[in-house]
């Protein structure tokens, strides 16, 4: 029963997904702010906390739009009180959705159940490296939530990064329109970096071995 509940939870969310796609846009959204400056606020900071069951709207591309509406410091704050509230969303909804098909899976598979042990030891560190180093906010709410991690360390794992990265990409979002100011360049020299170490790490620590 319990299956079938968790079945139909996800279709629904699918099915209103698909609805919403239309007038979800970036487009949407900033029109409805310039409308609605009272409680447009309120609205973006639901959207982005909602995100992680509303799949097809990218974490990253609602920070830059609340830096283009809002500005850098408002910005900042919707982002960081919507991000803290996805955060919670994400990983409790992954853990509802698949934990217990997790858990049957390590008691079966030595392997899984080793990953397992490891992401409940080591999973606040985990978190912390993927939130850094820009990894998609909601796959590893997703991979928190299905993993042995306690919820208070995935979220102080969380959280830590949370404001200086949301200030970046909000920073970029409010000089996105002026891509030849200084602001732009040098916050997307700093994303590219960001995003290019965990690729270019591997590849020190093996010139370092050999």
């Amino acid at each position: 029963m319990v299956t079938i509940i968790k079945l139909i939870t996800v279709i629904v969310v699918i099915v209103v997904c698909v609805y919403l796609y239309p007038y979800l846009s970036h487009q949407n959204i900033s029109a409805f702010v310039r409308e609605n400056s009272m409680s447009a606020p309120l609205f973006f900071i639901a959207i982005t906390g909602l995100r992680p069951i509303l799949f097809f709207l990218p974490s990253m591309g609602l920070t830059i739009v609340a830096g283009v509406l809002f500005g850098t410091a408002w910005g900042t704050v919707y982002v960081v009180i919507g991000g803290a509230l996805s955060t919670v969303v994400g990983f409790y909804f992954a853990r509802w959705l698949g934990r217990n098909t997790v858990k049957r899976l390590v008691s079966k598979n030595s392997i899984i159940s080793m990953l397992d042990e490891r992401s409940r030891i080591h999973g606040k560190h985990a978190v912390l490296y993927m939130r850094l180093f820009n990894l998609p906010w909601d796959m590893v709410s997703y991979w928190a939530g299905l993993s042995g991690i306690c919820f208070y360390d995935f979220y102080i794992a969380s959280l830590i990064p949370l404001v200086p990265v949301s200030f970046l990409y909000t920073y970029f979002g409010s000089h996105v329109l002026t891509p030849t100011s200084a602001g732009f360049i040098v916050s997307l020299s700093i994303m590219f970096v960001m995003g290019a170490i965990p690729y270019i790490k591997p590849k020190f620590k093996k010139k370092a071995h050999d």
